[in-house]
């Protein structure tokens, strides 16, 4: 495996990648530099923490970006040349949407150089500490540039269990198999088997299980387990330019007409659908048809 500060300069390139794509300039990043992190990681004041998970090795990594430099970051993404100064709710949530991505980026680099599975690797901005690895932390951090001068500074952390996850990734065979594969020289022969004659066992009875009657399964241990119902009208894709631009009395049309049904989902799996009726001056949904196919 590579060392830990090789990792993390593969890590920022795959940052800058991100990073260039979503402001559409060309973008490098700078060499880094190690600073360990002693003490917990704050997710207040002037950094934004985004926490990603690796399943392939169980282990998280955090980044952590400077909130100015993510004003001016949001500002170019938005159009603009300036920052867009103190992050509200939807500036905030493109810089979450910004900061998922790199670190997602940046933890499939990972993975990808320590030779792990990059399945299931997910971010997000994380406003919990308590939710953050322990400290001590070796962290590294390193700049990005853009075309217009722009230089970000773009950390991350690799906890003291992260360390030892990314060890035994590149641990080899047991040392056992190594001898056995390469007997030595000194070593004596093992002595002969002895024969032992068959164990003698007590004739065992097997348990009839009881069935259940057809349709009478037990279900008491799952009916309180809460469920997401949603109805879903329609969906459709836009530009975060566009987004930003809504106002009130603004008007997008979905990707269904007004005479098709609606889809149920449970726990985002389609289940059925139906269509809109009022109940009590409430909307409620009627439904038309269970277990639609897909399409």
């Amino acid at each position: 495996m590579m060392q830990i500060d090789n990792l993390a300069d593969t890590m920022f390139a795959a940052a800058a990648t991100v990073l260039g794509r979503l402001v559409e300039q060309s973008a490098v990043a700078g060499a880094s530099i190690r600073a360990d992190h002693e003490g917990s990681i704050h997710t207040e004041g002037d950094e934004l923490v985004a926490l990603a998970d690796i399943p392939s090795i169980a282990a998280q990594l955090v980044v952590r970006f400077q909130r100015e430099d993510l004003a001016h970051i949001v500002g170019l993404m938005l159009g603009g040349e300036e920052s867009v100064g103190e992050l509200g709710p939807m500036q905030l949530s493109i810089a979450s949407e910004t900061v998922s991505q790199i670190a997602v980026a940046m933890a499939e680099r990972l993975a990808e150089n320590i030779g792990a599975g990059t399945a299931g690797i997910h971010a997000e901005l994380c406003s919990d500490a308590t939710l953050l690895p322990p400290p001590p932390f070796q962290s590294y951090s390193a700049p990005v540039q853009l075309e217009n001068d722009l230089a970000p500074r773009i950390a991350v952390d690799f906890a003291a269990i992260t360390l030892s996850k990314l060890g035994s990734a590149e641990e080899p065979a047991p040392a056992a198999a190594s001898a056995a594969a390469v007997p030595s020289a000194a070593a004596k022969p093992a002595p002969a088997p002895v024969a032992a004659a068959p164990a003698q066992f007590a004739p065992i009875v097997p348990t009839q299980a009881k069935k259940a009657p057809a349709g009478q399964a037990n279900l008491d241990l799952v009916h309180d387990v809460p469920l997401q119902v949603r109805a879903i009208l329609g969906k459709t894709v836009m530009q975060l330019r566009d987004v930003v631009s809504l106002q009130q009395g603004s008007v997008f049309e979905l990707d269904k007409l007004a005479v098709d049904p609606i889809d149920i989902y449970v726990n985002n799996i389609l289940i059925a659908r139906g269509e809109v009726v009022v109940v009590d001056d409430k909307y409620a949904v009627k439904i038309s048809e269970l277990n639609p196919q897909v399409g």
